[in-house]
């Protein structure tokens, strides 16, 4: 019996939806991705819409200045991004986008659409971020001489297609 004027509450546990946020999400990418989780079993409309501004928050980092998120994206594009990369942020800006308006695309009749956004955001942080940054990681395990050899090459091979 509660002492001093308490009560009791029976508290439910919120289920969230979606993958966790990848290691090397932004954090201020990942509290969008995670505010769009915790929305998602009520308003899928309203997850969709945030994981879109996700996107958009994590494009701008990785290509800063004006721009549509259309037009990084195609900028992207033209600097040799990997087709399913740019797939799945066409998908989740273009669902994202439609989410709010009506009778674009239905997120009820597809209950995989919104958690599938989540894991195409997690993949385009691995893709975009984490492989990269591996890669320089070891990359810089080699010793110096062969980091500058292979530098002298890469210049000299950039300059004969020229």
């Amino acid at each position: 019996m509660p002492e001093h004027g308490a009560s009791w509450m029976l508290v439910f546990p919120q289920f969230v939806l979606g993958l966790p946020p990848h290691t090397d999400m932004p954090s201020n990418v990942a509290a969008i991705y995670e505010e769009a989780r915790a929305v998602a079993q009520r308003s899928p409309r309203s997850a969709a819409g945030l994981l879109r501004l996700a996107l958009q928050i994590l494009i701008d980092e990785l290509e800063p200045g004006a721009g549509t998120l259309d037009a990084k994206i195609g900028k992207l594009v033209g600097s040799g991004l990997d087709p399913r990369v740019h797939r799945a942020m066409d998908i989740v800006r273009v669902v994202g986008n439609n989410a709010v308006h009506p009778g674009q695309i239905s997120l009820e009749d597809d209950p995989n659409l919104v958690p599938s956004l989540f894991k195409l955001i997690n993949m385009v942080v691995e893709e975009m971020i984490s492989r990269p940054k591996h890669l320089d990681q070891l990359f810089q395990l080699l010793p110096e001489q062969a980091r500058k050899g292979i530098d002298r090459r890469n210049t000299r091979a950039a300059g004969a297609s020229q």
